[in-house]
């Protein structure tokens, strides 16, 4: 082997590293979006079953009866 092709193998090798690397990274960045996702859908759930609840104090008037 010459001198460049040394050179070539060691880029490449380097740049697969690097590569593997970056999916190590986005691998676990998106796990924790899904865990982030599924935490925000369960609110979501939770929240839109609620029993509506008025404020305390507050008394609604229906308007048509008030005239």
């Amino acid at each position: 082997m010459d001198n460049t092709q040394q050179r070539e193998e060691g880029f490449s090798k380097m740049e697969n590293l690097e590569l593997q690397a970056r999916v190590r990274e986005l691998e676990y960045d998106c796990a924790e979006l899904e865990k982030t996702n599924l935490e925000l859908s369960d609110r979501v759930k939770k929240l839109a079953n609620r029993q509506p609840m008025w404020p305390k104090g507050y008394r609604p008037q229906n308007r048509k009866y008030n005239k």
